[in-house]
């Protein structure tokens, strides 16, 4: 039988699938601790070969690929000049490149901007700014500051047009390596995020997985083929539109729980506004990734807390808790991310905690819509960012989600939590991807749709 191994290498856990070439259909899961300390291949040999070994009958491997979130994943700063326009656009076109945004800088920059670069150290630049024809004088002082940096990093200029060539002779005086794209924002209310991301995503693979020093060998540089967010957010497209053959589900939104941050992907079709409601901010895209880093299980507890202490410490009265449990919970799980509930209280606080990621998440993925009165004109209807109150079906992942026996009843009561004003989804159907599929379908999409296509509809399902 010739198969195909799917590789994630998560900063835990490597995960391998295997699976039938041609037709997609799982053949084995497993997975290994990700062995950082010596080489990644050692952790990922011994989860393919408990893979390859449970599946009964000799194997020929085809071809194999990875994603890869070890090291702590593709690692960039982002620049541009206002927050809400030419920042967010350059924010966007790294989240979806499967980019952790480790710095996102605005406006003119400061001598503590240029520190906060050098401190951070990014394996990637997006140096964005200004409309094209539009602003230039700051755009080129940042660009200025940022050649006396010390650090070193492959930099993606993405700013107005008319100086980008000025911008990126500025930047190799310090930092040889610079390309320039099409701007993200050429002009207000006209995102162009393709072509940065897709640079981003290229220099990921050129200058960043073969150079963290992860792998001595020359196969982990060959079969990583991009970063793990990245290759969820191409399963969560194609779960939606389909395989080119076969209809998509319609509008997706999967909810990847982890220890540190939750990240949100949806794939939806884009809708008129009607008549009557006025759009504010950045327009929507069909294709969406956010990443919250105060959201998290386990790291990121006290974050949790910080963001939804109210209804959690409603939600533990209830449970006849003392109010200070919530607390010493979050602190346990930041301080020991190893934790693992032993007992049905923990286990229920887990859910809390869950249930308050999601809601918080995709109150902050989703749009918002408000009405203002505006003393002598009467009141104005206005929605920001995307709606997505009639989106079908929610796929969740992640380990709280995936062990727990109740972790769709938890991805339903947090879609219940829905807040005023919010544009999160009313009453979708609520998945489970419990065997990691995501990650694998999305890298199998990129050699064979269909046989992707099949390998999500027979895997992600409901319980």
């Amino acid at each position: 039988m010739r198969a195909i191994v799917l590789a994630d290498f998560g900063s835990t856990f490597t995960k391998v699938t295997v699976v039938q070439e041609s037709t997609g259909r799982l053949l084995a899961t497993a997975q290994s601790p990700t062995t950082i300390t010596t080489d990644v291949m050692d952790g990922y040999e011994t989860a393919l070969a408990v893979s390859i070994d449970s599946i009964g009958q000799p194997v020929e491997i085809a071809e194999k690929l990875a994603a890869s979130s070890a090291g702590g994943g593709l690692r960039l700063a982002a620049i541009g000049l206002v927050p809400d326009y030419t920042a967010a656009a350059a924010k966007q076109a790294a989240l979806n490149a499967g980019a952790k945004i480790e710095l996102l800088l605005s406006g003119r920059l400061s001598a503590n901007d240029v520190s906060s670069l050098e401190r951070v150290k990014p394996e990637i630049l997006l140096f964005s700014g200004g409309t094209d024809g539009g602003q230039r004088d700051q755009v080129l002082d940042n660009a200025a500051a940022i050649a006396s940096a010390r650090f070193d990093c492959h930099i993606v200029v993405s700013c107005n047009r008319e100086i980008a060539s000025e911008v990126a002779a500025l930047l190799r005086v310090q930092h040889g390596s610079v390309e320039i794209v099409e701007n993200v924002l050429p002009a207000i209310r006209t995102l162009n995020i393709e072509p940065a991301r897709r640079a981003v995503h290229e220099a990921f693979i050129r200058h960043v997985i073969r150079g963290k020093g992860l792998s001595q060998t020359n196969e982990f540089g060959s079969t990583v083929i991009m970063p793990t967010p990245e290759a969820v957010l191409e399963a969560t497209q194609l779960l939606a539109r389909g395989d080119g053959t076969r209809p998509g589900l319609g509008d997706v939104i999967t909810v990847d729980i982890g220890g540190a941050t939750t990240d949100i992907h949806s794939a939806v079709a884009l809708r008129a506004l009607a008549a009557g409601i006025r759009s504010a901010g950045l327009p929507s895209l069909p294709l969406t990734r956010t990443v919250e880093g105060d959201l998290g299980m386990r790291w990121s507890a006290l974050g949790v807390l910080d963001a939804d202490s109210e209804w959690l410490r409603h939600q533990c009265s209830d449970m006849n808790l003392d109010g200070n449990v919530i607390q010493n919970a979050c602190q346990r799980r930041h301080d020991h991310p190893d934790f693992l509930p032993e007992s049905e209280r923990e286990a229920k606080l887990d859910r809390l905690l869950a249930m308050s990621c999601i809601t918080q998440a995709l109150h902050r993925h989703c749009g918002t819509f408000s009405t203002i009165y505006i003393p002598g004109q009467g009141t104005e209807f206005v929605q920001e960012g995307t709606d997505m109150t009639e989106v079908p079906l929610l796929v969740g992942t992640g380990g709280m989600l995936v062990r727990d026996p109740l972790g769709v009843d938890t991805l339903q009561a947090a879609v219940r939590r829905r807040k005023n004003r919010s544009l999160t989804p009313k009453s979708p159907t609520a998945v489970l991807d419990r065997n990691y599929i995501l990650a694998a379908a999305g890298l199998l999409s990129t050699r064979d749709k269909k046989a992707a296509y099949t390998l999500l509809r027979e895997q992600i399902q409901e319980s």
